[in-house]
């Protein structure tokens, strides 16, 4: 073994292998042994039950491993109100269907014992969810964790219940997991915003400062930017330092309570309506612009409808003078308010994705040629739907079928992104080959 190998290399090694063969690999040597203690358990894992929490804190207690983590990702889907036996039969048969309806019978494909092992599993963790719920979400069990965790970096919070769809996966409890989970409805809080607040509250209270520098959420209540004062203040003082910040904000779900009877469109209006009020007011903006080293801003929207939040704002005149990346999810606009805002960035922006976006004003063809001509892009993503207001042909969809010869969405990043065998006299015929939009008004706009 050659010990004179510079540091670098040794961790390059290990950066390579399996997270499974660490243990094997520092049996090397003392200098492997040594290093790979910091790849023993780089990230740690906790679900929204007592079992979980308990095996978390068995981590954290442990006086190399805690130190050794540098990522936490919380898996806080919850189960839904108590299923009685037949309730839970049925939602698993749902989840078992698969286009043929005789193989959707659980006792077609599960034993009874399985079956009553697999409900048992449910209930006990439905039992311990609604537990730490009394107990403010576990927020004590939660701070004391986190505390111990002094090189922790990263937090990701993940929900995997779709806002709009009730997806009753309730299978996975075989497993003994929440991933998949059906979601709960039933609660004002359900979607993130405690889980959220309780992981904060256990950066702050760390005897040893944490600075994190990547934050990832996917489906939290808007209603998380209504907090009081207080819990506001926490956010922007743990978010400042941030160079990653990533948040799918839900204008839907929590109107499940309010009128079980109303329409799910109905429901999705009203709280994007009234999300779209509270940014129209301007308080978030304090939160954004406090964090300042931002390179991945990524604050995007879950709902029904394409293009129903304000970019303007939404964003205001924030400025962040090292972002790279941003990720500009069910906005609307005008086309000088896009481009201006992504002009703002031009030194550094190398990345843009651009998803169920509308213009109020102005033509898509038009934005991808000034950003051709104007940004220096390595990424441009553009996708679902992009529409137009003011002119009914211009209509970009980059769901439809991606098997022609050159798919449009492909077209478009290389047009935007100034390769030099493609035009916008390229970009129309594509698009109007595969029937991806309307034809669009003639040669004065190309």
């Amino acid at each position: 073994m050659d010990y004179s190998l510079p540091l670098e290399l040794h961790h390059h090694i290990f950066a390579l292998v399996d997270r499974s063969d660490v243990p094997n690999l520092r049996e090397v040597c003392k200098t492997f042994a040594n290093v790979g203690l910091d790849y023993l358990l780089p990230e740690a894992e906790v679900t929204f039950t007592r079992k979980s929490f308990e095996h978390l804190a068995e981590v954290v207690k442990h006086p190399i491993l805690g130190r050794r983590v540098k990522s936490l990702v919380y898996h806080i889907d919850v189960l839904k109100t108590h299923y009685s036996s037949g309730e839970w039969m049925r939602g698993l048969g749902g989840a078992l269907y698969i286009g043929n309806p005789k193989a959707c019978s659980p006792k077609l494909r599960y034993t009874e014992k399985e079956l009553a092992i697999g409900y048992a599993t449910y209930e006990k963790m439905r039992a311990e969810q609604e537990d730490l719920r009394q107990r403010d979400f576990g927020i004590v069990d939660i701070m004391t964790m986190v505390a111990q965790l002094p090189n922790l970096k990263r937090i990701t919070l993940s929900n995997f219940h779709e806002a709009c769809t009730e997806t009753n996966i309730v299978e996975e409890t075989f497993e003994d997991t929440l991933v998949g989970a059906f979601g709960d409805d039933h609660h004002y809080n359900h979607c993130g915003v405690p889980q959220l607040l309780t992981l904060l509250h256990g950066v702050r209270s760390a005897t040893a400062t944490i600075t994190l520098e990547n934050f990832n959420m996917g489906l939290v209540s808007w209603k998380i930017l209504q907090e009081s004062d207080e819990n506001f203040v926490l956010m922007r003082e743990i978010f400042r330092p941030l160079k990653v910040f990533s948040m799918a904000l839900c204008t839907s779900q929590i109107y499940g309570w309010r009128d079980p009877d109303a329409p799910d469109d109905e429901r999705v209006l009203e709280g994007d309506a009234e999300c779209q009020a509270f940014l129209d007011k301007g308080r978030h903006l304090a939160l954004l612009q406090s964090m300042s080293n931002l390179q991945i801003l990524d604050l995007t929207f879950h709902s029904k409808e394409l293009g129903k939040f304000d970019l303007v704002s939404t964003f205001g005149d924030s400025y962040w003078p090292n972002l790279r990346e941003i990720n500009l999810q069910f906005y609307y606009s005008t086309d000088k308010d896009l481009l201006g805002f992504l002009y703002k960035h031009i030194k550094i922006l190398k990345v843009v994705h651009v998803v169920h976006y509308r213009l109020i004003r102005g033509l898509w063809l038009d934005v991808f040629r000034d950003l051709r001509t104007t940004l220096h892009l390595e990424k441009f993503d553009c996708g679902g739907w992009l529409s137009n207001d003011t002119m009914e042909g211009d209509y970009w969809d980059f769901c439809g079928d991606p098997d022609g010869p050159i798919p449009i969405r492909d077209l478009v990043e290389a047009y935007v992104l100034g390769e030099e065998n493609t035009t916008a006299e390229d970009v129309l015929k594509i698009a109007n080959a595969q029937e991806q939009h309307e034809t669009l008004p003639p040669p004065q706009h190309v």
